[in-house]
């Protein structure tokens, strides 16, 4: 029988890891902009970026 994970031991868990301040956008490619010839990049942040 495999023993309990550490955090299924007595009740007790884990601390939480902190998030850190900084964040690095990671833009893809959602649609064309109906503005201009460039598309329109969005981040999973929410920050949404013409292309170049």
């Amino acid at each position: 029988m495999l023993s309990p994970r550490p955090s299924q031991r007595a009740g007790r868990s884990l601390p939480a890891r902190p998030r850190p301040p900084w964040h690095v956008h990671w833009f893809r490619h959602v649609g064309e902009d109906p503005l201009g010839p460039a598309g329109v990049y969005a981040c999973r942040c929410g920050e949404v970026r013409p292309g170049l």
